[in-house]
């Protein structure tokens, strides 16, 4: 007797898709992994990734915690993963050549972005998601990123009220935020 012969009621609800909406959770992995990836790529090219040593090795762990828990969200990477890496190196090549207040400013306005990104979709989990069970790794992973990037920002600057008041941060910011925001749909 095979399973269709058995009932196939009692084995369906196995194969059912998770209630929570799977487009809205692929596009908040989507952009963040592809913010995540960029501003390493960004960190590798200036050299600051050895300044901020311990919070990127912790980055790129949870990056690859993405990579690795993608199948079970129905996340692929964005399509604009490969150019957005030429261009966040080439980027981080020239900016490199700056001095080092303004690589940091910068760096420091990158990060605040992420920050926001992650902040804004901790803020729709909690609203949109009515807090789905299937949403808590997905939200714990969200904060830490938050909070690894937090952590940098204070590493450059004294506050992050600071960093906020600091033009080239908010210039990278505002610029960071715009580039990153086709990846949600791509």
């Amino acid at each position: 007797m095979n399973w269709l012969e058995r009932g196939c009621v009692r084995v369906v609800p196995a194969f059912k898709l998770s209630t929570v909406n799977r487009t809205t959770v692929s596009s908040m992995l989507r952009q963040g992994h592809l913010s995540h990836a960029s501003a390493m790529q960004l960190l590798d090219a200036t050299s600051l990734a050895t300044e901020l040593e311990a919070t990127e090795r912790k980055n790129a762990a949870l990056l690859n915690e993405f990579t690795k828990n993608s199948s079970s969200h129905g996340f692929r990477p964005s399509l604009l993963l490969p150019f957005s890496q030429i261009a966040t190196s080439t980027f981080g090549s020239i900016l490199s050549l700056m001095p080092p207040a303004t690589k940091q400013s910068y760096a420091a306005g990158v990060k605040l972005a992420i920050a926001d990104y992650y902040n804004d979709q901790i803020r729709e989990i909690y609203a949109e998601m009515n807090n789905a069970p299937e949403t808590n790794e997905l939200k714990e992973l969200f904060k830490e990123l938050r909070d690894a990037e937090l952590e940098d920002i204070e590493r450059i600057f004294p506050s992050i009220e600071d960093a906020k008041n600091d033009k080239i941060v908010q210039y990278a910011r505002q610029c960071t935020q715009i580039v990153l925001t086709p990846s949600y749909s791509l």
